[in-house]
């Protein structure tokens, strides 16, 4: 695959957890493990979650390098603190976890080439839920996308296809 560059994401910022605006561009690593998911959704997020932080894990002393990157789908009801205590139940500390207003998380996606939309559902909490792309991308320093996995690839498997870039 060749390096697709992502100028959206040099040139974006969005709220972290600790709910300040961050440029995507000063987020440690030499290599990024980017996500787009939601707090709410009940399966491939959580797992994603737990399948990047246990890439890291694999990687041992080069995990260092590659930090993992959540950002949300769902600006509504992802909060920075609700995206806080989410991500806590699944990893452990490293974990950049991402929100914003929707305009700019849509236009990022976009340059990721992923999507998401709002689904009604009016049983669900809150009534909806989100479909969304589920793809994992490894994202460089410069903001090129080196590699992309579907979404349920373990953490060994993941840790083995970043290996080669660290």
């Amino acid at each position: 695959m060749e390096p697709i560059f992502i100028e959206k994401w040099y040139s974006s910022a969005l709220k972290n957890t600790e709910n300040l605006e961050i440029p995507l561009s000063s987020i440690p690593g030499k290599l990024k493990l980017v996500y787009f998911g939601f707090s709410h959704c009940p399966d491939m997020c959580p797992r994603a979650i737990i399948d990047m932080s246990a890439a890291v894990k694999e990687l041992g002393e080069d995990g260092k390098n590659l930090t993992p990157v959540f950002i949300s789908v769902d600006p509504e009801r992802d909060s920075p603190e609700l995206l806080a205590k989410y991500v806590k139940q699944f990893s452990e500390g490293r974990l950049v976890a991402l929100t914003g207003e929707k305009s700019k998380l849509d236009s990022l996606q976009n340059a990721f080439g992923a999507v998401s939309k709002k689904v009604n559902v009016p049983q669900l909490e809150g009534g909806y839920t989100v479909d969304h792309t589920i793809f994992l991308y490894v994202l460089d320093d410069q903001s090129r996308i080196l590699a992309t996995f579907p979404g349920g690839t373990d953490g060994k498997t993941l840790a083995e296809g970043i290996r080669k870039f660290l």
